[in-house]
């Protein structure tokens, strides 16, 4: 009675231990977690990332869950909550851009709404400088320029006679070939896909960068709505939330 009282004890410890851990999803990990730590399958010291005796051991123990649940017993990196899919993209140049068409397209609102288009000022840092502090191949200064004016001076002549980034966001959310396909029919240089919910973002070609980093198409799935669409996928998953709290009890019944 005694024995069967300490294994209860340590099997509520470690599922205390499971359901505090930061960015560890209770839902989800509980059962599988409290079963590998009762068994000592992943009881890893992962401060010498060098030494991983109990990795496989514990990764296979976690079974199909390994991603979702590495975090809960200190063998990933904790999940980063504010780092959402959302802020990933595609980025690709387009052959033959049209500048003009690009510039009657989104000089004015579309009557249609099909796009949204915004401008922006370009920072000289990033408009004429590269990684590796190179200065961008195609730049070119006035005639003017007199022998001995520094290069910042030169620059900021420049920067005067430069047409600001425009960008046009399509307004409904698409695949990345429709996308491409989309802002090149509007003859833009560049475009920016977004993955997590679709959204579109052609470049003009007066744009050093690849636009803005932020998705602002207008018909796209919310934040919400893509939240509680992964717990939807997580719960499927594993067969529903309801399941995994009943797994869970069972675990400790056995015991």
């Amino acid at each position: 009675m005694k024995i069967s009282s300490s294994i209860l004890l340590a099997a509520f410890t470690v599922l205390a231990v499971v359901l505090t851990a930061e960015a560890c999803n209770e839902a989800i990990c509980a059962s599988q977690v409290s079963k590998c730590m009762l068994i000592k399958c992943c009881e890893c010291d992962m401060s010498d990332k060098k030494n991983c005796s109990c990795c496989q051991d514990c990764q296979v123990c976690l079974s199909k869950l390994y991603t979702e649940c590495c975090d809960c017993v200190g063998l990933c990196a904790k999940q980063d909550p504010h780092d959402t899919p959302r802020k990933t993209s595609s980025i690709e140049d387009l052959s033959d851009p049209i500048p003009e068409l690009f510039n009657v397209l989104t000089e004015q609102d579309d009557r249609l709404m099909r796009w949204t288009s915004t401008s922006y000022a370009v920072h000289s840092n990033s408009m004429f400088f590269k990684p590796g502090n190179g200065l961008v191949p195609n730049m070119e200064f006035s005639p003017s320029l007199e022998k001995g004016q520094s290069l910042e001076k030169a620059i900021e002549e420049e920067l005067l006679s430069q047409q600001n980034c425009t960008v046009a966001f399509m307004s409904q959310c698409m695949s990345i070939r429709k996308c491409k396909q989309s802002c090149k029919s509007m003859g833009a240089a560049k475009y920016r896909w977004f993955h997590d919910n679709g959204c579109c973002q052609c470049i003009s070609s007066t744009c050093i960068d690849y636009g803005l980093s932020e998705p602002k198409c207008l018909i796209c799935p919310s934040e919400q709505d893509l939240l509680l669409e992964h717990e939807l996928i997580d719960e499927i998953k594993v067969g529903g939330k309801g399941e995994i709290r009943t797994a869970a009890e069972a675990a400790i019944d056995k015991l």
